[in-house]
């Protein structure tokens, strides 16, 4: 059967696609999703008219409320990833299918008591900032796949559209492909959709769309941004 998606997970899902820089319509929350485009257009005209999301000709944004409700659905969730990742103990892809499940019951005051537990981390575990645990953060920008060869890298963060794909999570994980490793492109090949790079010692291939979901920066004497 089908997940149902109430409000907090629509927000999150705009919240995300806003701070990603995307242009957020319709059809980008249901592809991000999975869900058909009837349900959005109904959740969209539901957040409409409680007043945290506005539309002008068909370009979505949250309302100052929108906003504020959606970074505590994605605090909750950053929050509860970093526990299960570093307390825990579990890997990407599964801290990410149990947040889903445990951050809409966490209250406030558990979301709190747990990041003070861990030291108030500025970063989910693959680099995304953790609203209220930050002043800003702010990155490269620099895709993996298009980062110069032969230079010395470091990632940054796995960008939020790749946890949609929980095997590419995990292959990243398992690999070493996580915020602050230092990396270096060695190829890119084109035609074959393959980028090869090096790190901890060994080569790994990844494709060309899983490198776009790795942002790094050229390795230079500025603070980490992972926690």
């Amino acid at each position: 059967m089908p997940r149902r998606y109430g409000f907090e997970e629509y927000l999150e899902t705009i919240y995300i696609l806003e701070s990603e820089g995307v242009t957020v319509i319709g059809a980008r929350i249901a592809e991000f999703m999975g869900v058909r485009a009837p349900s959005v257009t109904e959740a969209l005209h539901r957040l409409q008219r409680s007043n945290l999301i506005s539309v002008d000709e068909h370009v979505i944004s949250l309302t100052s409320q929108g906003r504020i409700e959606a970074e505590s659905v994605v605090r909750r969730h950053r929050v509860a990833e970093r526990w299960l990742t570093d307390v825990l103990g579990f890997d990407w892809a599964k801290a990410d299918e149990e947040a889903n499940k445990l951050s809409h019951a966490f209250s406030t005051e558990v979301v709190e008591r747990l990041s003070e537990i861990m030291g108030k981390p500025r970063t989910c575990p693959h680099g995304n900032p953790i609203p209220g645990n930050w002043p800003r953060l702010s990155f490269s920008g620099l895709k993996l796949d298009d980062a110069p060869e032969g230079v010395d890298l470091v990632v940054e963060r796995v960008v939020e559209h790749a946890e949609v794909d929980a095997k590419l999570l995990r292959y990243l994980w398992s690999h070493g492909v996580v915020p602050g490793v230092h990396i270096t492109l060695l190829d890119k090949v084109s035609g074959a959709g393959t980028v090869t790079v090096r790190l901890n010692g060994q080569e790994i291939s990844l494709g060309i769309s899983a490198a776009s979901k790795v942002e790094v920066r050229t390795s230079t004497p500025q603070p980490s941004l992972a926690v």
